[in-house]
């Protein structure tokens, strides 16, 4: 039997998407369409522009709620497989119309029948299935990551039921296990070098590194509509529970309060404050492989859900902190993750080439592969900051 749960959802039809445009500019927080420029924003402390951000949110929460509630519903957790179609669907029920036919009758010639319906249901439905993988493998040739992960679906074996969280293991047991990972490796790397301060760099590093950097990033630039917009359109539809509204909507009324929206955006780059809601997150622990004991927190994974804006205003910093290293030529020589056209292939491409070279010269190569725990995680974020004000 399918699995249920309760769930909350919204009823959305186009009658109700109507009513919502038509509310929405006036219950939108006008205040915050004003222009940029305006000394009313250059006045704003950290405290107000959470005020405004927190209580635009809520004229955009408030009005949806009451045009169209949250409603508790059953979830059955069992939907169709994607290559599921018309064809098969009917070759299911003919089966079924035979089944209940032969049983009725007990006539041999029924149950022939059925036995010839169930076969040719089930040889359609792998032809289904092989042309919906292949169909699925030639658009996304070019895509490595969607194949790999398409190919691990095909030939991992997963359980049929989904791992789910025991019990017993509540939000603050995670909380507790992941910050001690961190401070446990943070500590081996204290111990282990001894030397050097957590909060600072090396002696010798820093009297190499140029103490008056020749380029500067001392400010965000305010963005424009259409930049505002296309980062808007070009985003997946991804909603996280702390969004206001779902993220398809939003992109469906983006013209009736994009210019409220961008002030959110410009205020903050402008000030360089980030909004309290903006750092919020959805923290949601899953299990590396279905495999895994569900009852050994080692064995999880913690993926943190974003609101949508906070997204956007983390595209526009990067776009424009990546800008500036390309037009400075400051980037890491050998950086290939996080860079535009380079990947996990340019890497792989280097170190053979790199490989075959010291090979036809005659000489012996060693590879040496690292791989840190938390890597992100446990990075100093004052000797990072001291890094990027010191090193040219």
């Amino acid at each position: 039997m399918p699995l249920i749960k309760n769930s909350f959802s919204r009823c959305l039809p186009d009658s109700a998407v109507a009513k919502f445009k038509e509310i929405i500019p006036i219950t939108f927080k006008p205040v915050l369409a004003v222009d940029i420029n305006n000394k009313f924003f250059k006045t704003l402390s950290s405290i107000e522009i959470d005020h405004l951000v927190d209580s635009s949110a809520d004229s955009l929460r408030l009005t949806l709620d009451s045009i169209a509630p949250l409603k508790k519903k059953n979830v059955k957790h069992s939907k169709l497989a994607p290559w599921y179609n018309s064809q098969t669907n009917e070759l299911k029920q003919l089966s079924r119309k035979l089944e209940r036919k032969w049983r009725s009758s007990n006539n041999v010639e029924n149950l022939i029948d059925w036995k010839n319906s169930v076969k040719e249901y089930k040889k359609a439905l792998h032809k289904a299935r092989a042309a919906y993988y292949s169909k699925l493998i030639e658009e996304n040739k070019n895509n490595p990551r969607f194949l790999f992960s398409t190919v691990a679906r095909l030939t991992e074996s997963h359980t049929s039921i989904e791992p789910s969280i025991p019990r017993s293991l509540n939000s603050n047991i995670f909380m507790t296990f992941f910050n001690d990972k961190i401070l446990t490796i943070r500590n081996k790397i204290n111990h282990l070098l001894p030397s050097i301060g957590t909060n600072t760099l090396p002696t010798t590093e820093i009297s190499e590194t140029a103490e008056n950097p020749t380029h500067y990033l001392d400010s965000f630039s305010l963005i424009t509509r259409d930049q505002f917009t296309k980062l808007i359109s070009g985003s997946k539809p991804t909603t996280c529970i702390l969004d206001p509204i779902p993220t398809k909507l939003l992109k469906e009324i983006l013209p009736l309060i994009d210019s409220s929206l961008l002030n959110i955006i410009n205020l903050s780059l402008s000030s360089g404050y980030v909004p309290q809601s903006f750092k919020i997150a959805v923290i949601k622990p899953l299990l590396k492989k279905p495999t895994l004991d569900p009852e050994v927190l080692a064995n999880y994974r913690t993926i943190s859900n974003l609101p949508f804006i906070s997204k956007i205003l983390e595209k526009v910093v990067a776009n424009q902190l990546c800008e500036f290293l390309r037009e400075n030529n400051i980037y890491e020589d050998f950086q290939l993750g996080f860079r535009a056209n380079h990947s996990t292939e340019t890497a792989s491409a280097k170190v053979t080439n790199d490989l075959l070279i010291a090979s036809d010269q005659g000489l012996v190569s060693v590879l040496v592969l690292l791989d840190l725990s938390a890597a992100f995680d446990t990075i100093d974020h004052q000797i990072l900051l001291q890094r990027l004000k010191t090193v040219n």
